[in-house]
């Protein structure tokens, strides 16, 4: 029998096949791992795929290592000046570590040059971050190809061995740290882990390569910003006032036309509490029955509310109750009714029902929590009481208005329905006159602290323009009720250092003898002025100025412009991204 006419004899046969494959395809379409039926890439980069396996291992493996590395450097200094190894350092030990880092500036340069080059490779498109490494380094890959950078494996042994993370007190490599963070285990090399390992490394330096070449003549001009890091490192003193709210006159009292003034305007503020009613459902256990038996009969219970559409609960409790498939319980109460309905309350002045603790998400909670916080939909309290009037209530319900079954404390299932919902509405200015009262008056001495402080501000300002003082200037501070003191040495970029309300953009925007800005809190105003700035030119400052932060300061400028070579790469390396793939584009 030829192939032909296996597939006449057999065509029903042959049909089902195909669509059987068919079938297969679409679904492993659906699970994201590529088919016939769709574009076979997670990512596309000039051309070559990458499916989502190759995305992830490319950008995991990045970001684990470079942290890894980073982390690596403080561990062990850490360890190292843990002398009593409690895993903590004490103030002593810390102070130890800071001196050790301060007269080794080039530890905490290697490990900011690699987080620098994390943060550009999580730089792009996509939500996620190992998928924008992905494409950066697939980019970085495609430059390198054209551009014939191929990093030896001479160069990626001397990158290794220079990093502080694979250093020995003595400076010299330690192997076996290498070892232990490449995944050598037992003394057997695991291969694909290193080279994972090594792939960054070597993705580093064409990157820094690619850098280089881009960025050859930018750098800042080193005067000026030796100037500028100056100026964020000097150190401060000054002088400050403290006008305390409690220092300003109370404000006149409100007259009864003023309070309904005030209130008419922000009557929105004023409402009443939101009211329920709420029924609650009980399912006891049978003598011989397990919480665990009553629970799932609760369930099978609750399954065919929803199916109702929350109607008819009645019979439906009566048939499950009868069901010998069903766990023995009991659900009327002594009147004989299927459940309770609870008078119209707020949350906080729930009835005593509604208090019961109930397990719910495997936390404690009430039954009043749940029916005020968990169930949005509830009839109007006027069509409630009009189909109470009428017998029509249960046909009022739907499945939206339940929640349940909750186990309570003493071993019953419980469920509850919110029958009705009273919005808040805005209490009359009789209600609201005594919270009005109290936010009026509040407000009005914060307006009498802003006015003085304004006032007071405003008069030291004119008497500095005139030349007079700092002494004399914060002697019209005392003067108004403020407390005068004086604050520094403090050192620029430590906020904590600063008196309240202070922060080190006011002043590095304030020139020494003026005012900076008024500061107005809660409690109290601040005036301040700087009296003293000086720079520290120890020679400890000088070596860390030029060894760390000038080189920092242009490698920060340089990754800028290398961002903006990642940007033309997705435009020259014709990125493509599977359509499931989450971006940032709005």
């Amino acid at each position: 029998m030829t192939f032909l006419e296996f597939i006449r004899k057999n065509s029903l046969l042959v049909l089902i096949v195909i669509v059987a494959i068919a079938a297969g395809l679409i679904m492993m379409d659906y699970s994201n791992q590529g088919s016939a039926f769709s574009r076979d890439f997670h990512i596309q980069v000039n051309g070559t795929n990458y499916k989502t396996p190759d995305v992830y291992n490319l950008g995991e493996s990045a970001e684990s290592t470079i942290q890894q590395l980073v982390s690596q450097n403080y561990t062990k200094l850490r360890e190292r000046f843990d002398t009593n190894n409690d895993d903590d350092l004490s103030a002593d030990e810390q102070a130890a570590l800071n001196a050790w880092l301060e007269q080794h500036p080039e530890v905490e340069a290697a490990s900011a040059r690699l987080q620098y080059v994390l943060n550009a490779w999580c730089y792009g498109l996509c939500k996620r971050s190992e998928e924008n490494i992905a494409i950066n380094r697939a980019m970085l890959r495609e430059e390198a190809k054209a551009l014939g950078i191929v990093p030896s494996k001479e160069q990626i042994d001397k990158y290794i061995t220079s990093l502080p993370a694979f250093r020995k007190e003595d400076g010299n490599f330690d192997n076996k740290l290498y070892q232990n963070l490449t995944g050598y285990y037992d003394g057997v090399a695991n291969n694909p882990a290193e080279q994972a390992f090594r792939s960054v490394i070597s993705d580093i330096i064409i990157w820094e390569t690619v850098g280089a070449m881009i960025t050859t003549d930018v750098a800042y001009n080193t005067k000026t910003q030796s100037a500028i890091i100056d100026a964020g490192n000097q150190n401060l003193k000054g002088k400050t006032a403290w006008l305390a709210a409690d220092k300003v006159a109370a404000p006149a009292a409100p007259t009864e036309d003023e309070l309904k003034a005030y209130w008419e305007t922000n009557k929105d503020k004023y409402k009443s509490e939101q009211q329920r009613i709420v029924s609650i459902y009980t399912l006891t256990p049978g003598k011989n029955e397990s919480t665990d038996s009553l629970m799932n009969t609760a369930d099978v219970i609750m399954q065919d509310f929803s199916m109702a559409d929350g109607i008819g609960m009645d019979s439906i409790l009566e048939n499950a109750a009868n069901s010998p498939e069903n766990a023995e319980f009991t659900y009327k109460n002594e009147d004989g009714c299927t459940h309770i309905t609870l008078p119209l309350c707020t949350e906080a002045a729930a009835p005593d029902a509604l208090k019961t603790v109930v397990t719910h998400n495997g936390k404690s909670t009430t039954l009043a929590a749940i029916a005020f916080n968990n169930i949005e939909v509830g009839a109007t309290l006027a069509d409630y009481e009009a189909a109470v009037k009428n017998g029509t209530v249960d046909k009022l319900c739907t499945i939206q208005q339940l929640r349940g079954f909750y186990l309570t404390q003493d071993g019953k299932a419980v469920l509850i329905k919110v029958e009705a919902i009273s919005p808040p509405t805005v209490l009359p200015f009789e209600q609201a006159r005594e919270k009005a009262l109290a936010d009026l008056n509040a407000e009005r001495a914060d307006n009498a602290l802003k006015l003085a402080a304004e006032k007071l501000y405003q008069e030291m300002s004119e008497a500095a323009t005139k030349g007079e003082g700092t002494d004399s200037l914060f002697a019209k501070a005392a003067a108004a009720g403020a407390e005068v003191s004086d604050f520094g040495p403090c050192t620029l970029g430590l906020d904590s250092d600063l008196p309240a309300g202070l922060t080190t953009q006011a002043l590095l925007t304030t020139a020494t003898g003026k005012l900076c800005p008024l500061v107005i809190q809660t409690d109290g105003a601040r005036i301040s002025t700087i009296t003293e700035r000086t720079i520290t030119d120890d020679k400890q400052y000088t070596l860390s100025k030029h060894i760390y932060q000038l080189p920092m300061s242009n490698a920060q400028l340089c990754n800028q412009v290398m961002l903006d070579w990642l940007n033309t790469a997705y435009i020259r390396y014709n990125v493509q991204l599977a359509e499931y793939v989450e971006t940032n584009i709005k």
